[in-house]
């Protein structure tokens, strides 16, 4: 006589909030990457444009 094994664990509930903590955690590092370079160019071309600028006052 064949015995079965009964039902299994439900663990769709964890795997679900795991998924959604690891799918946070990525988007949220590759929007705060993103973030910073955008951060670093906009420093950058305000620091060339004030220099631009302040080399024309100093000449003029």
């Amino acid at each position: 006589m064949k015995r079965y094994p009964g039902r299994v664990e439900d663990y769709t509930n964890a795997f679900l909030v795991t998924a959604f903590g690891i799918l946070f955690m990525a988007f949220f590092t590759i929007a705060a990457t993103f973030g910073i370079v955008w951060v670093m160019l906009s420093a950058a071309l305000i620091d060339g444009l004030i220099r631009l600028r302040a080399a024309r006052i100093s000449d003029g």
